[in-house]
């Protein structure tokens, strides 16, 4: 958005967080007011979703709104594209969704609602033209992003460093894992105390590590605080990347943060759990054997994913025991995230989306 208005003069209005809101989007709707996990949790927030839905409609229609780019959020913005088309406003899927995990059927709908598609993976535009539909992949954000956080933290040092709580830790040069357990509350609440768990059980064989959870926002920090943590385990308010800069091996919840992991080279263990609802229903749906997006593009496992009822404690130490101690074993994933990291560099995604949103 940021790309967009240094090249033209527009109004842009919507649904976001903090940074949108800081990019000049005037919000309507937060990023936490639309925010579930999982379908059964989507399928309880329908009647609400739906409101929210005809409400932009009518404002869309009431200020004059030519057209929409609707970002991710698929099952929301399919359903509000169809509106937004019926009263003669043109929209724009920014980020394909998962067509080629499940439910493929939805692009004949987007074909249907979308004037065209903007994907962040190299092999998503070929999906669509096959199809008819204008795609162009514009490269992934988090790229730039890395980069820019890099330089600064190679002029400015890391922050982390500095914060009392972590200081004995850098003094010692103790060995840092980064634990991860997501950035919306449900996440929070079916992951950390597995997490937890985990890192106890690794301490009865290994010392001479620190834990570190960085929360994503001031309200997962907050909830994280409700937690006991174990010993030389330290929770900050810092956002991921400053700790995986420093961290030799992460524990991280399927998600944006595995390419965080892919970017900064830290070998890592992917974990998710759901309702079980929601995991049985993307169990009969799913249409490739894995979820973490870096073994999505290798193609293969490259990272182990440890998903539901094997999400345990005894799995967690397990396999960061294998991280830690097996050399060969973690000098392979970093070879192969490093195939990954370069594969995402392509373009300099913000940039790219504006010129195509902009062209018409």
């Amino acid at each position: 958005m940021r790309e967009a208005l240094k090249k033209k003069k527009i109004t842009l209005w919507g649904c976001g967080g903090d940074r949108m809101a800081a990019a000049g989007v005037e919000i309507h709707y937060t990023a936490n007011e639309l925010a579930t996990i999982g379908f059964w949790e989507a399928a309880k927030n329908y009647r609400r979703l739906t409101k929210i839905i005809n409400t932009l409609v009518e404002k869309a229609v009431q200020n004059g709104t030519k057209e929409a780019w609707l970002i991710d959020f698929p099952g929301f913005n399919l359903l509000l594209a169809k509106k937004l088309k019926a009263k003669g406003i043109a929209a724009t899927l920014i980020v394909s969704p998962t067509v080629w995990a499940w439910k493929y059927n939805r692009v004949f709908k987007i074909r249907e609602r979308f004037e065209r598609v903007l994907c962040l993976y190299d092999f998503e535009p070929a999906i669509y033209k096959k199809i008819g539909v204008e795609a162009h992949y514009i490269g992934h954000p988090l790229t730039a992003e890395t980069q820019a956080f890099k330089k600064e933290i190679a002029t400015k040092g890391n922050p982390i460093k500095k914060l009392s709580s972590l200081k004995e830790i850098f003094r010692t040069k103790k060995k840092i894992i980064a634990v991860m357990p997501g950035s919306r509350k449900s996440e929070v609440d079916h992951h950390t105390q597995r997490l937890l768990d985990g890192v106890r059980k690794f301490q009865k064989t290994h010392t001479g590590f620190a834990f570190i959870i960085p929360a994503a926002n001031e309200r997962i920090y907050k909830m994280l605080q409700g937690y006991t943590l174990p010993p030389d385990t330290y929770l900050i308010e810092q956002n991921a990347r400053y700790v995986l800069n420093e961290a030799m091996a992460a524990l991280a919840c399927s998600g944006t943060v595995t390419l965080e992991c892919a970017l900064f080279g830290v070998p890592h263990v992917i974990l998710y759990r759901s309702s079980l609802m929601s995991y049985t229903i993307f169990k009969r749906i799913i249409r490739i054997p894995y979820i973490g997006m870096v073994n999505v593009l290798a193609g293969k496992f490259i990272v182990p994913e440890y998903l539901q009822y094997r999400f345990t404690a005894k799995n967690i130490a397990t396999e960061l025991k294998k991280l830690v101690d097996d050399k060969a074993y973690r000098e392979a994933q970093k070879q192969e995230l490093k195939k990954i990291a370069h594969r995402l560099t392509a373009y300099e995604s913000a940039k790219r989306a504006a010129e195509i949103l902009l062209k018409n």
